[in-house]
């Protein structure tokens, strides 16, 4: 009797945006261990080449934009060629910006929902006539618990509850064509797994919200993996951020005062 452990994605096309480093990175490497066929796409040509070098599987990877919808047009159409279809989409690439609202310049708010709102936007339009043809698929939209109850830095954490209000709808109207659509809400990623602190636009000395615990690119991976696996409807991870989006939704003036209390001590008062 064989011990290997079956791999639960063998011959899938998988295609990942923000892929050459972090999250994105882990989670191809993830996919390529389950037998995944993978597609890598990021707007860093050098990092993704540098990526794409350390499979031993086979892989494709495309310098994407995500917020120009010719280039993730360009994209499907070479995951396809190469491919010939596309079984699972992983939107996560996406920016931050660090501020509160009141400081934050309207061009670089712009900028964010372009990348982080309308980069899932293009990329699931783009993806949609692929997935009916081939009779289904998945999409993965990584969002964030700061898209279920928001925190400092307002505009990140409305782009990521945009993130979400879309990818409700998207499963209704996509229900029909066999295409599922699953919603990651990871709390804080630690940011030597991240480059999100390091490329986020900032206004001037800032500093996160404390938490209690603190994510690593292969929690995050593992959650992903067992939802697409799974094709869960939304999964709020680690038990601090399920809990913090379960008090919100029940009582949301006790969130209030608990995100409160975690918020960097710069405030005004």
């Amino acid at each position: 009797m064989s011990t290997h452990k079956k791999k639960r994605f063998t011959d899938r096309v998988v295609l990942i945006t923000g892929a050459s480093t972090g999250i994105g990175l882990a989670a191809a490497r993830a996919f390529a261990q389950e037998g995944a066929q993978l597609v890598i796409a990021s707007r860093n040509a050098d990092r993704l080449r540098q990526a794409a070098e350390g499979f031993s599987t086979d892989v494709l990877g495309v310098s994407c934009d995500v917020s120009k919808r010719s280039e993730v047009d360009a994209l499907i159409e070479q995951a396809v060629a190469r491919f010939g279809r596309i079984d699972i989409l992983v939107n996560n690439a996406a920016v931050g910006i660090l501020g509160p609202l009141d400081v934050v310049q309207p061009a670089d708010a712009v900028a964010l929902f372009a990348t982080n709102f309308f980069g899932v936007f293009h990329c699931c339009q783009a993806v949609l006539p692929q997935m009916k043809r081939q009779g289904g698929g998945q999409i993965i939209n990584i969002a964030s618990l700061a898209g279920l109850r928001g925190i400092p830095n307002a505009i990140y954490s409305a782009s990521k509850a945009a993130v979400i209000s879309l990818s409700e709808t998207l499963r209704l109207e996509t229900k029909s064509h066999q295409i599922t659509v699953t919603v990651l809400c990871p709390g804080r990623v630690r940011d030597s797994d991240t480059t999100f602190f390091e490329t986020a636009k900032k206004y001037g000395p800032v500093e996160l919200c404390k938490s209690p615990a603190l994510l690593t690119a292969d929690e995050v991976t593992r959650v992903l993996l067992n939802a697409a696996a799974k094709h869960k409807r939304l999964v709020v991870f680690p038990f601090h951020a399920w809990l913090l989006y379960v008090i919100n939704r029940i009582a949301p003036r006790v969130a209030d005062a608990l995100v409160y209390r975690q918020m960097p001590q710069s405030r005004e008062h």
